[in-house]
């Protein structure tokens, strides 16, 4: 009888994936083309030269993989973003710090084009299936997101009329959903764009 995965184990130091580069990179080639149920399996682990008896004695399953690709990756992207949060926390010029902020994350997808993809994809995966990924990760990007700006319209560097929550929640999913205006872009045109966002949030779309 084949025992479920433990996806726990997977993250963190003890991640397997850690261990196997080739495997690692040739999840991200397959991953950042497709959706997690177009992707092949068999295809990655061909080009990782990776068996099918060690990839699931150390990975369970295709969402083993998954997850411990994303594991290495989220905490990468967020070593660009929290030190950089915390540095912009007291600076008076809250949307100069904002763009730098999304400036320093977007460089860090931008150094592997691949990484920009991966994130664009989750984005298109089910609402379920965006849950189930998201359940395992302990980072609380949305609610540190959240406090930043709250803590920024409650100091006045921001002024704004609006309830600080409500002015948190519609910059997060501006910024959420930021890939549907970037995606197919060149890396350019990324940071513009980017940047025009942030502008929209602080003049709002009259531009005045």
């Amino acid at each position: 009888m084949k025992r479920n995965p433990d996806y726990s184990a997977l993250l963190g130091e003890g991640n397997p994936l850690l261990n196997y580069p080739r495997l690692y990179e040739a999840a991200i080639n397959e991953f950042s083309m497709k959706k997690f149920e177009d992707a092949s399996l068999n295809d990655i682990l061909k080009n990782a030269g990776m068996s099918k008896g060690s990839f699931y004695h150390h990975f369970g399953d295709k969402f083993g993989l998954y997850l411990a690709m994303m594991d290495i990756i989220v905490k990468k992207k967020l070593s660009y973003f929290y030190p950089l949060m915390g540095q912009k926390a007291g600076e008076s010029d809250f949307f100069a710090s904002l763009k730098e902020i999304m400036k320093s994350t977007m460089d860090f997808m931008l150094a592997d084009e691949r990484l920009h993809h991966i994130f664009n994809r989750i984005m298109e995966e089910s609402v379920e299936f965006r849950e189930r990924l998201y359940s395992f990760f302990p980072f609380d990007y949305s609610r540190s997101f959240e406090d930043y700006i709250i803590e920024a319209v409650k100091s006045g560097r921001i002024e704004s009329p609006y309830p600080p929550e409500l002015v948190a929640s519609v910059v997060e999913i501006m910024f959420t959903n930021l890939y549907k205006l970037v995606s197919g872009k060149k890396p350019d045109e990324l940071l513009i764009t980017a940047s025009q966002v942030v502008d929209i949030i602080r003049y709002g779309i009259s531009g005045k």
